[in-house]
């Protein structure tokens, strides 16, 4: 168990790494120009006045498309979520 929790530890700093990488530096697509940023709207009508005004799910599609580093952010993520799940989870059952 603890090799699992060192791995927990360690996937900590890469999802933050990975995040800012990736998400963050995508979701700077806010401040480029409307001929520039409209073309990648997937969700996000294309009638909009600002670029900031881009969906979330629109920023993660983004990134996905084109920062690789993504993947490991998501990989990671549900890993974090996953075992602190399955962590609670065991600590419930051995209660019962």
């Amino acid at each position: 168990m603890k090799r699992w929790i060192t791995l927990w530890a360690v996937s900590i700093p890469v999802f933050l790494i990975s995040y800012i990488g990736s998400f963050f530096m995508t979701s700077k697509i806010s401040i480029l120009p409307q001929e520039e940023c409209k073309p990648r709207f997937i969700f996000t009508p294309q009638d909009v006045s600002y670029c900031s005004d881009i969906y979330p799910i629109d920023i993660f599609l983004i990134s996905l498309k084109t920062q690789p580093l993504a993947y490991v952010c998501v990989a990671s993520g549900l890993y974090i979520v996953g075992f602190m799940g399955y962590f609670i989870y065991q600590k419930v059952k051995k209660k019962n």
